[in-house]
């Protein structure tokens, strides 16, 4: 996809969330066309800017911050998720709703405002380039507990600190008056920086992550009344909230869990990753030093965003049909899952693909063999 095909396109997802959010105050838009636009531009956006945002790093950068999610936190991601799920409902239960409230408010408002700085900055960057590398602030702390020593590097720029002054309003108000829209713009934001954060990089790993998450969200929302309750109980931007009809004396709510958006969010951005790093390293096969990004076909990120696409309206007509919560990544994970393996097939790369490791490709590719910052805005 060219330069300017990409940037419409992201462009057109950030103001599609805009338009949808605000105008529920002119007339009430239908549940499903909130559902299916939120998500699928929340996926888009944050699986190009992680593709984007990688490529700005430099070689030494991407050592550093390489965080990627092995095999064995796949597997003990639902254990861990299920711990604290259980954690949440015994404090809603013997301590009460207010205080859990209060704790998980101020934490989700706290990591709220750093994603929107996040998502802010990254815009500001590319109207004032020179502001990324103007420090307000720049200093290492080290902090020793004689068992846990760590070396804390703390820097503020130009972008950060303007971006900072401009989200502290919306944070405040969010805090104090927990408003619907306020919580979509923050959630929005968590799902943005969670997509382009959290890294897979098998798919080995993102298969065994899916399928363990469709058994945890199954099992705490068909067997149990945990989750469901949790997420009702919670007043923290955890969720994203679509109206139903705000000109009613008490307006109800149809809520998606980040998790719904996130979880295969991070697939589908290492279905981008893949097409991507195999066209890469065809390029340096073939002596190729120079190109632009209009020369790569992405060919799983679109057959798995598609597969999303249909997971989440199959999500909504089992909503409807069964008129009671229904766990979305029954219906997502298969259909990414199975959009991938059909791509696989189709091209007959179905071993590749188990094979893939973004770190082999890296290495193979020396992290620096091709001059391509011209045009990083093309993926």
């Amino acid at each position: 996809m060219d330069k300017l095909n990409t940037s419409v396109a992201l462009n057109f997802c950030y103001l599609s969330l805009v338009i949808l959010n605000v105008l529920n105050y002119a007339f009430p838009i239908p549940i499903s066309v909130q559902l299916f636009v939120s998500s699928m531009a929340c996926i888009y956006i944050g699986s190009r800017r992680g593709i984007i945002l990688k490529e700005k790093l430099s070689v030494e950068e991407r050592r550093r911050s390489a965080e990627n999610m092995t095999v064995r936190d796949a597997y003990l991601f639902p254990i861990y998720g299920s711990v604290v799920l259980v954690g949440l409902y015994v404090i809603y239960v013997f301590i009460g709703r207010n205080l859990l409230n209060v704790v998980l408010s101020f934490h989700f408002t706290v990591f709220g405002f750093l994603s929107l700085i996040q998502v802010i900055c990254y815009h500001l960057e590319k109207l004032f380039p020179e502001w990324e590398k103007v420090h307000i602030f720049k200093n290492s702390y080290d902090l020793d507990l004689g068992f846990y020593t760590r070396t804390f590097n703390i820097s503020i720029n130009k972008c950060e600190l303007f971006a900072g002054i401009l989200v502290i309003p919306p944070t405040i108000g969010y805090f104090l008056t927990k408003n619907w829209l306020l919580n979509n713009i923050f959630g929005i934001s968590f799902s943005i920086c969670g997509i382009e954060s959290l890294v897979l990089s098998t798919f080995q790993t993102g298969f065994i992550l899916l399928f363990g998450l469709l058994i945890y969200d199954v099992f705490w929302v068909f067997e149990t009344e945990i989750m469901v309750t949790v997420a009702k109980s919670v007043d923290a931007p955890i969720k994203l909230l679509f109206p139903l009809d705000l000109y009613e004396p008490e307006p109800e709510f149809s809520m998606l869990g980040l998790g719904d958006i996130v979880i295969p969010g991070i697939f589908i951005a290492l279905c981008l990753k893949y097409d991507v790093d195999k066209a890469l390293v065809e390029f340096m096969k073939q002596g190729i030093k120079e190109f632009e990004y209009e020369m790569i076909s992405t060919p799983y990120f679109y057959w798995c965003l598609v597969g999303y696409a249909i997971g989440i309206l199959l999500t909504f007509k089992a909503l409807l049909f069964f008129d009671r919560a229904q766990p979305a990544l029954l219906f997502l994970v298969p259909c990414c899952c199975l959009s991938v393996i059909l791509c696989a097939l189709k091209h007959g790369e179905l071993k590749k693909i188990f094979e893939y490791s973004e770190e082999q490709v890296r290495q193979y590719m020396g992290y620096a063999t091709v001059d391509h910052g011209r045009d990083r805005d093309r993926l």
